[in-house]
């Protein structure tokens, strides 16, 4: 019995010891590679191949955030020329060595930041308010700057600076900074308003189109209906008016003047209706940038033997 428990309690034993190997191992293993990315970069240093050495040191930065690997690889961008890569750096490596208390390390990492901070090149992205339409997106490079930067002084890369903006049913813009010469200097780019794309210009043309032709045809509408109220104003007081046939001693109403101004009334409410709908319609239905190949609308006349009517077709 008790050969059986000390196999059980060595069974469970080994199995937790497992347990926590199979936890740190990934760990242990990031930090391997780590260390090897570091060596291997710090070999491509001294051998004078400075961009592969930066690129090897980033990745060992990427896999653990060391506080000599972030000193190493500032001090490898710096060498590079690439002064606000190593000014970021260097200001990342300030933090975590005061995180850590290494004094020492963090006033070392201080002296490089205020070193480097007079030669920065800066790019101070200027936009109005009304360049910034909805969903503006302006980029420096390949990295989007937040609407809290804009108007800001942004530290840059000695080189030619591609400044982007774009936003969904507007033309892309964008212009080269060209900083390779300019230590020290500062560039203002300002942004002007996007145009609107192409498709978006022929579907504000189409609306106001369809606006205009809806004002006008809803006001010949209400002409209509105003003559059809004059006339049937009218045709009220047709009554009023009497015939007398000469020989005749009694004098009856003529119905002819009533009749003519009825019907001429019943004409300008049918119309005038009929061409108010359609500028309402038209008005409503104009075509925008958000419903282009989606509303669709036609009017038609169509007349047969006993009259006439308009028509609207239309797909939403």
């Amino acid at each position: 019995m008790k050969t059986c428990m000390r196999c059980l309690a060595l069974g469970c034993a080994l199995l937790l010891a497992s347990n926590e190997a199979a936890a740190q191992s990934p760990l242990k293993s990031r930090g391997a590679q780590a260390e090897r990315f570091f060596q291997q970069g710090q070999a491509l240093l001294d051998a004078g191949d400075l961009d592969a050495a930066c690129a090897k040191f980033e990745a060992s930065e990427s896999l653990e955030n060391g506080l000599g690997t972030l000193l190493q690889l500032a001090d490898c961008y710096q060498r590079t020329g690439r002064t606000a890569s190593a000014w970021h750096t260097f200001l990342a490596a300030e933090a975590l060595a005061h995180y850590e208390k290494d004094r020492e390390r963090e006033q070392l990492a201080a002296q490089r930041v205020a070193a480097l901070d007079a030669k920065l090149v800066r790019v101070m992205l200027v936009v109005p308010m009304t360049s910034r339409v909805p969903g503006l997106t302006v980029r420096l490079g390949a990295n989007t700057v937040p609407a809290s930067s804009w108007g800001a002084m942004i530290p840059v890369d000695p080189g030619v600076q591609r400044v982007t903006a774009s936003a969904k049913g507007y033309e892309p813009w964008g212009v080269d900074v060209d900083a390779s010469r300019g230590e020290g200097k500062h560039f203002r780019v300002n942004l002007p308003t996007l145009a609107p794309a192409r498709g978006e210009q022929a579907a504000a043309a189409r609306g106001r189109a369809y606006r205009t032709a809806g004002v006008v045809t809803g006001s010949f509408g209400l002409a209509g209906i105003g003559a059809g109220a004059v006339f049937s104003a009218l045709s009220r007081n047709a009554n009023d008016a009497t015939t007398c046939v000469k020989g005749v001693v009694q004098c009856t109403p003529s119905a002819s003047n009533k009749s003519s101004y009825s019907d001429a009334a019943t004409v300008g409410y049918a119309l005038g209706g009929a061409l108010l709908a359609t500028g309402v319609t038209l008005f409503v239905l104009a075509p925008s940038s958000d419903n282009v190949e989606k509303n669709s609308l036609r009017v038609a006349a169509r007349y047969a033997g006993n009259g006439g009517r308009v028509q609207l077709e239309g797909v939403w």
